[in-house]
Order: structure tokens, then C-alpha cells, then sequence
């Protein structure tokens, strides 16, 4: 992988990183400062990756490396996009639970809490993956990822459960799914990421 694109691979990525950490902050305090300071940070992210994709299209450009070399660079981007449209939707759910004083139980806090920060941990590992093309820490991340989905997956359907026993409020339910699905979304696409620049490490 090339010095140039891999700067803006990683830039985009810690972009990223830094609007879930906010959002994180956001969930944790759930007021209206914080939320902000979260919504702001989609210019920065969809700039970076709008700035990503430009490059490598005008590197895929005849005379440069053409088409076949964009593929999974273009997919990353895509991968990137789509987490950033998964934070954004957050940012919609955290400005409703502040308006609306929406509040989960301290059981579906720590859940999300827990998703959360292993979404947190995989993204944060995709820098040191890019820059290294490390094939044992891109296993390390699919085995943790399809861990973590496998749990979120059995938090959704508890929850679900407990809304038809009618421990969970009808109100907070949509709002918590929706949490977890994003942070679903989010671990999904950064598998996609890693499994992509393990294509284009040189081969052993």
C-alpha cells in the first residue's frame, strides 16, 4: 500500500474515532453540550472521506494505476462512509433521549456501554493495521468481532423479551436498538476495512 494513500486511510479512520469517542461521551452525560460537540465532528469525518475517495479516483485514472487498483481502496471508503452515516444516526437518538429526557435502566446502560467500548477498541486497532498489514492482528480482529456481534445480537433479543414482559419502557426501546444496531453497523464495516487491507498486504 502506497505511503499517500495509506495517510488518508488513517486519517479518515481517526476522524472516526474521534466522533465515536464523542458520542461515547455524549451517551455517558446525555447533555445538549456534548451531543454538539459530537454532531460537530461529521464535517471533519465526511470531509476526510470524501477527500479519500477523490484521491484514489483520480489515482485510478488512465495513465495512473487504473480501475483494478481502486477496487478495494473504493470499498474502504465505502466501508468508512457507511460507519460515518452509523455515528450520525447515534447523534439523531442521543438529540432525542436529551429532548425528550429519555432514560435507559441501568441494565440497558451498561449493554450499550459494553458495545460500545469493544466498537471503541476495534476501530482504534485499524491505524496499527494499516500501517503494519499485520495478518495476525487482522484474525484478532475478525474473532473478536464476530464475538461481540454475537453478544449484541443476544442483547437485542433479551431486550426484546423483557419489552413484551413489560420490565423495559415501550418509550427508550426503539432508541436502545437503535444504539446497538449502529454499533453493530460500526464493528461490520470495520471488519470489512480490516479483511480489505489484508487483500493488498504483499504476499508471504
Amino acid at each position: 500500500m502506497e505511503k499517500d494513500v495509506e495517510e488518508r486511510l488513517i486519517l479518515v479512520c481517526r476522524s472516526e474515532i474521534k466522533m465515536l469517542e464523542l458520542i461515547f461521551e455524549g451517551f455517558r452525560t446525555l447533555t445538549e453540550k456534548s451531543i454538539k460537540e459530537a454532531d460537530n465532528m461529521k464535517g471533519e469525518v465526511r470531509g476526510h472521506s470524501a477527500e479519500l475517495a477523490k484521491f484514489v479516483i483520480e489515482k485510478s485514472s488512465p495513465g495512473e494505476k487504473g480501475k483494478e487498483w481502486a477496487k478495494p481502496y473504493l470499498s474502504m471508503a465505502s466501508s468508512f462512509d457507511r460507519m460515518g452515516y452509523n455515528m450520525e444516526g447515534m447523534v439523531g437518538r442521543l438529540k432525542s433521549m436529551e429532548k425528550e429526557h429519555t432514560f435507559f435502566s441501568d441494565r440497558a446502560v451498561k449493554e450499550v456501554n459494553d458495545i460500545f467500548q469493544e466498537a471503541m477498541d476495534l476501530l482504534e486497532s485499524l491505524p496499527d493495521l494499516i500501517q503494519t498489514k499485520n495478518k495476525l492482528l487482522a484474525q484478532h480482529i475478525g474473532e473478536q468481532v464476530r464475538s461481540i456481534l454475537k453478544i449484541a445480537n443476544g442483547f437485542s433479543e433479551e431486550h426484546e423479551e423483557r419489552l413484551i414482559q413489560g420490565v423495559c419502557m415501550p418509550k427508550s426501546s426503539p432508541l436502545y436498538l437503535g444504539l446497538i444496531e449502529s454499533l453493530k453497523g460500526i464493528i461490520a464495516h470495520t471488519l470489512e476495512v480490516s479483511g480489505k487491507i489484508v487483500t493488498l498486504s504483499p504476499k508471504s
